[in-house]
Parts: structure tokens; sequence; C-alpha cells
């Protein structure tokens, strides 16, 4: 008879608490690393969380700007300590980012290195070690720890410099958004000031999911006829024609059968939902379409991209999200309608049946945004004002101030928003 496993190899999940303050602040540390913000709030927050587990009554982080140092992050001095500023070089401090080594010393005032900074009061702690924040090949800034009394331990300093890991990445973070920061104009409609991720709708040419049985399309078919529902209860009372003939154009494709058989033939073949996009646009090129009417091969190759971004767990368009397309018609205007979509933004245009979707679903969208996916792209914060036609990509912590309040107080955002 076979024995049964000992009971100290069972998985364990261990909670919040469990396991020490310590893991818990590590964690907190991390998850603070990805907060949006502005740099200084994040920085002290993490010194306060790097005081915690390590039990030190000062935690600093200093950040290289202009090759300087600047105290951007503080726990334990006055509030007044930000924005002390160090040379590279300078002081024990200056020294970790020039040679990007960690630096202990038992009493700091005694080393040669060591520079006073009036108004911090450091002598009361002088027993200090610095860790270098570093990040491709050079020191981004410097965490430094303090305390009255008891040299730091070599498995302190190791966890200083694990923990400098996630304050590295805060700081990384923060720049590579400066860099792409953006400000496009385009032209908007239906007003509205909107903060969300951005989601990217795919061309037909760029849906690269493939179905591995008929059961991947019924299924996504099945949750577009679910959302077909909310996007119908949330448009019943709009009076533009268009929007009902929208509704009931799309509600016939996800019954015709036809459809239904060559969108899981071309989902399983090597092209995947392309085929049948191309298939109904030549389709239509050969029929045409008559004066006022919507292009329904445009439609159809609509479907197919919600088809795909439905049943592709890869998609970025989430409920919330602003969902970013080269141009969008009345499918992919009523999917945003029934999935949450924040807003929509366009490089292009919209059809008028998807403004007149849109707009009775009070849902903001700003089109003919050039360069739109030139500075954009998937998870991107963006800023969106549909009265104003502006969208700010990965936008500075000082247009989100001012963008917040501007959507709390529901006015426009104006071009001096960079403050």
């Amino acid at each position: 008879m076979r024995e049964k496993p000992p009971t100290d190899r069972v998985i364990q999940v261990h909670h919040k608490g469990e396991i020490g303050s310590g893991v818990d602040g590590i964690l907190r540390l991390i998850e603070l690393a990805s907060h949006d913000g502005e740099l200084g709030t994040m920085l002290n927050a993490m010194c306060d969380q790097v005081a915690a587990i390590t039990g030190v009554p000062i935690a600093s982080v200093y950040v290289a700007e202009d090759e300087a140092l600047v105290m951007r992050g503080n726990y334990g001095f006055e509030p007044s300590a930000l924005g002390t500023t160090l040379a590279v070089g300078e002081g024990i401090t200056g020294l970790v980012a020039e040679c990007m080594r960690p630096i202990s010393a038992s009493n700091a005032a005694t080393e040669a290195s060591y520079k006073a900074v009036p108004g911090l009061d450091e002598d009361r702690y002088p027993v200090f070690v610095g860790v270098p924040l570093i990040s491709g090949g050079s020191a981004v800034g410097v965490l430094v720890l303090q305390r009255e009394a008891e040299p730091f331990a070599v498995k302190e300093v190791t966890l200083a410099t694990a923990l400098g890991a996630p304050i590295t990445l805060a700081i990384e973070r923060r720049r590579m958004s400066a860099l792409r920061s953006a400000r496009l104009h385009g032209k908007g409609h239906g007003g509205g000031v909107v903060l969300g991720r951005a989601g990217v709708v795919p061309t037909t040419t760029a849906l690269t999911w493939q179905a591995t049985s008929p059961t991947d399309i019924d299924r996504a078919l099945g949750r577009i006829r679910d959302d077909m529902g909310r996007a119908v209860k949330r448009l019943k009372h709009a009076e533009d024609p268009r929007v009902g003939a929208a509704l009931d154009r799309v509600a016939l494709g996800l019954i015709d059968e036809r459809l239904r058989e060559k969108l899981i033939e071309g989902a399983m073949g090597p092209n995947g939902l392309r085929s049948v996009a191309k298939e109904y646009a030549r389709a239509q090129h050969r029929l045409g379409t008559e004066p006022g009417e919507e292009d329904r091969g445009a439609e159809i190759e609509e479907l197919c991209v919600l088809v795909g971004i439905t049943a592709d767990t890869r998609a970025s368009v989430r409920p919330g999200s602003i969902w970013i397309a080269d141009r969008i018609g009345a499918v992919i205007a009523i999917g945003a309608v029934a999935r949450g979509a924040g807003a929509i933004v366009t490089s292009s245009g919209a059809t008028p049946a998807a403004l007149a979707i849109l707009a009775a679903a009070a849902l903001p969208i700003v089109t003919e945004v050039p360069g739109l996916f030139g500075w954009a792209r998937p998870g991107d914060l963006l800023a969106l004002d549909a009265t104003s036609g502006t969208v700010l990509v990965q936008p500075a912590p000082t247009d989100l101030d001012k963008l917040r309040r501007a959507r709390d107080e529901g006015i426009g955002v104006t071009d001096d928003a960079s403050g």
C-alpha cells in the first residue's frame, strides 16, 4: 500500500502578515514601483517602507539629475531636507554613485570623503550605508540608510542592495515615461476628460489569433452576443436611426450561419481571420455600396477584429481602457460601448454611424490624431479631452494633477496644462 506523502510537502499560501512584516513590506515596495504619480511622492512612500523593513530611523533616496544627486525621497529628516544636492563624487553619497559600489561607515563624520550638509543634523546618525541604484551601466541614484549605533553587517548591506532594485525600477519607469510623453491634437466629439490605459484595436492585417477548434469561434460569438445585449440596453433611447440600424445589422451578422462557417474555416487556417475579412472586402468592392449605405464589407472586417480581440487573451482592450484605432465603424463602436471602454482615439476618423453610436452612449472620442501610433503603445497611460481634442500620452505628473482636477470639476483641458 502506497504511503501518504508527508504533510510538510503540502503547498501553503502565505497570507499578509503570516510570515513577518518584512516580506509584506518588500511586496509593498515592489507594488509602489509600478504606481503612477509624482516621483517624489512615490520615493517618499518607498523610503517609509525601506525604513520599516530595515528598522533604521533615516532612509533617503538621491536621484541623479544633470550630473548631480538630488534627495527626492526621505524618511526621518524634516521635509526641508528634500532637494538637498550633492555632486557625483562629493561626500560619501557621491562616492557611492561614482564607484557604483555599496559603501558603509561606522562613523561617517570621521571619513575623509564626508561632507556635512547644513540643516540635516546628520551627526545624530553617524552609522551609514549607501548602495548605488544602477541601470544601463550607470548610477541613476543612491539609497542611503543611517542610524545612531552598530555598524551595518554584511547581510544588512545585502538587504539594502536588494531593496534598491524596486526603487531603481520606479526611477527608470518615470524617466522612460518622460521620454515618451507627448501632447497630440485631433478633433474632439462629445466632450469630457478621461484618464486610462491604452488598448489597441488591431487592423485586420494585424490579427494574429488562430482558432484551435470551432468551439473557439462559437465561444467568441457567444460573448459578443452577450455584449450586444448590454449595448442594446445602453443605446435603447437613442433617437438617431443610424444607431438602431447598426445594431440590427450586427445582430443579423451574429446569427448568419454562413458567416459563422467562414469564420471557423478562416480562423483555423494559416491566415486566420484576415482571410475572411479580405474575402468580404473584395466582395463588397465588386458589388459596390449605394450612397448613404454603410460599407457592409468594412463591417464584416470589423466583426472579424471584434471576434479576434474577444477570443485572444492577449488583447489589450479592457473595460475602462481607452481604445485606440486607425479608424472605427459601427461594429467596433458597439463593442466599445458594450465592454465599458473609457473613450476612443483614432488616427484617422470614424464613420457617421460610429459617431452616432458613441454620442448616444455619451462615450468620448477624439479623431484624426496624427502621430497617434508613433507615440502610444498598449498599456500606456493616456489622458483625453474630447472637448479640445487633446490627447496626452504618458502625461507628466503635473499634467495628471491638472487633468484629474479638470475631470472632477467637469471642465476642459487647455494647452497650458503642462504648467
